[in-house]
């Protein structure tokens, strides 16, 4: 089985003690991550009122919580993360409680084995070298209800978000209900929700790489025929506005280019 059927990337950042230490904005894509954190100090904001959390844990995720979010080293910040494809999400995570930062290094005992190993290696491609093997490990085979929601996520993906569950429906030549049942149940969003994101999250790639398009021509070119409807939906994925947002485009966003 080929590694992207569950897992979509995996990234690691550095940032020293020297270089400049201002927030890394996080963007929730619908896919969980975890987060190997060799320091395991930082700070996580998130919500529009901005609530802060420490971060004291080797390996999490980040659950249940509304956006923007940002995380901020104490000191330096070293991060290996290994992200999920949505409809793999509940087969790892279905069981977490609670909200936020979640340490979850006591679910599997091969995650904080990898902890041990990831960031003994000073060398990047020795690191992803590990990881695949890692990755590797944790395979299984998809249930029906994943295959169809992989089917589902693949089928939003190719369109850009630019479909309606109507649409999906008719597509899968299944009930509004029941797709939107078993997508909660494996991907833990709701459907709405999934197809919203992937379309803003395409939008933003769009704009980043083509600057000189003004937002309103691209809210257009993606769907939307209101401004209001536009922003509703931009700040329910980036949690600000989309001026607020591309005047001060998130460098960590631009690895998804």
């Amino acid at each position: 089985m080929p590694l992207d059927i569950l897992f979509r990337e995996c990234y690691y950042i550095h940032i020293g003690e020297g270089d400049q230490q201002r927030p890394i904005p996080v963007i929730d894509d619908c896919c969980y991550d975890l987060v190997f954190f060799k320091e395991a100090a930082g700070t996580f904001y998130y919500g529009s009122e901005v609530q802060e959390v420490p971060i004291n844990s080797k390996v999490f995720t980040i659950h249940q919580v509304r956006p923007p979010y940002k995380i901020k080293a104490k000191d330096s910040l070293t991060f290996f993360t290994i992200k999920l494809q949505p409809w793999a999400n509940a087969h790892f995570f279905s069981s977490l409680h609670g909200s936020g930062v979640v340490d979850i290094n006591g679910l599997n005992d091969q995650w904080g084995g990898f902890y041990q190993q990831v960031f003994e290696l000073d060398n990047t491609d020795d690191q992803f070298a590990l990881a695949e093997r890692f990755m590797e490990e944790m395979q299984f085979s998809l249930t029906p209800s994943m295959e169809l929601v992989r089917e589902i996520c693949e089928y939003v993906y190719k369109n850009e978000g630019k479909v309606t569950v109507n649409q999906l429906s008719e597509h899968f030549n299944r009930s509004r209900q029941y797709l939107g049942k078993v997508f909660k149940k494996e991907v833990m969003y709701p459907l709405k929700k999934f197809i919203i994101t992937v379309r803003i999250l395409d939008l933003v790639k769009y704009k980043s790489k083509n600057p000189d398009v003004s937002l309103t021509q691209l809210s257009y070119d993606y769907g939307y025929f209101d401004q209001p409807h536009f922003i509703n939906d931009f700040k329910k994925v980036c949690g600000v506005k989309p001026l607020q947002f591309f005047n001060n485009l998130p460098e960590f966003m631009l690895r998804h280019q």
